[in-house]
């Protein structure tokens, strides 16, 4: 929708999933990094194992376990929060700045994993300085990031992008759910009153 992303729908889960690898490499090289973006996410919120198997091997030769173990992670946390309103929402790491990127850009410039690897990247950030998150957790980020082609800043006004957030699904009155990290492979779902969001990303 013209407001943003994932502002409309209904929980329906699949009778069947269906996942071949070797589809991924029809791919232009572009859409498979963009994939790795979201791979990426899965290890900064849940496992430092999966992290640095994306970072340090090479993926391509462990595509079906790096799948595994993100899908895996997927199941547990759906399984024990279906309907998003608690837990589930820690898999929206870097997607609030990362939606909102999307929306300012018209969804054309960036894809979903390049917005919100941006978006992790922020957050980390925001993390550190504030002394949530464990020094040089961003920069890990970045690393794992550049590895795969996707970028890790983008040149939009943080005042603009933190105005995007405001019709973000997690928000509820004057409060947001932020998805943050103790470091990798740690991540929790905080409840802050807005302004404490804005003096998070340095605007107030």
């Amino acid at each position: 929708m013209p407001q943003g992303k994932n502002l409309v729908g209904a929980f329906h889960q699949p009778s069947l999933v269906l996942i071949d690898p070797n589809t991924l490499s029809t791919l232009p090289p572009r859409y498979f990094s963009d994939g790795m973006g979201e791979a990426i996410k899965y290890g900064c919120i849940k496992s430092r194992a999966l992290f640095d198997l994306i970072d340090k091997e090479d993926i391509h030769q462990n595509l079906e376990d790096m799948i595994y173990r993100c899908v895996d992670i997927k199941r547990e946390i759906v399984e024990r929060d279906e309907f998003d309103t608690g837990e589930r929402m820690i898999l929206n790491f870097g997607h609030t700045f990362g939606h909102a990127l999307e929306k300012l850009y018209g969804f054309g410039k960036l894809s979903h994993g390049e917005a919100v690897g941006i978006g992790m990247v922020m957050m980390a950030k925001c993390g550190e300085g504030a002394g949530i998150t464990k020094c040089g957790t961003a920069d890990k980020i970045v690393a794992a990031l550049k590895k795969y082609h996707l970028p890790v800043t983008d040149d939009m006004a943080m005042e603009k992008i933190l105005a995007a957030t405001a019709l973000d699904k997690k928000r509820s009155g004057g409060m947001i759910s932020v998805i943050m990290l103790k470091k990798i492979g740690d991540g929790f779902v905080d409840q802050i009153y807005r302004d404490r969001f804005a003096e998070l990303t340095g605007v107030l």
